[in-house]
């Protein structure tokens, strides 16, 4: 291959995984910065109630009971944070190729590579992770059916 051609896809493929990297960040950044968000509404929510009877008789309500349930799904949905470990798992592995394959012809510069397998590292660690806790909801639900 030209050594020309071959050096123009290394730049394209190093500025692919620059923005990509970019994104994950961002998307990072914003969910927590929602996280963040949903979390301060709930408090505000709790903080209005003057007493535990009044909080009882929310709770009661059509409209506490939804609160609760939606409040509820965000911290128990484990099918949610599966997804989204494997969802950060795959980007991460995406990454860590992507900074491992920028140093081809550059045998002397090894802190891309490092990087990469850095990410690479993390990246499976987090889809053996979700796959284990995929494999621990399915037998969690299997015995409670039992």
């Amino acid at each position: 291959m030209d050594p020309m051609a071959l050096g123009q896809m290394k730049d394209v493929f190093m500025m692919l995984t620059m923005w990509v990297f970019v994104g994950a960040v961002l998307y990072i950044i914003a969910t927590a910065l929602r996280r963040r968000q949903r979390n301060q509404m709930q408090q505000h929510v709790l903080d209005k109630f003057a007493s535990a009877k009044d909080f009882a008789d929310f709770v009661q309500s059509p409209a506490g009971q939804k609160y609760v349930e939606s409040f509820a799904d965000t911290t128990t949905s484990s099918q949610g944070a599966i997804l989204n470990s494997v969802r950060v798992g795959v980007v991460l592995l995406f990454i860590g190729i992507g900074f491992a394959l920028t140093n081809l012809g550059h045998e002397h510069n090894f802190l891309p590579l490092r990087i990469g397998t850095l990410f690479v590292a993390v990246g499976l660690g987090f889809l053996i992770s979700a796959a284990i806790s995929f494999w621990l909801v399915k037998k969690f639900e299997k015995e409670a059916k039992e």
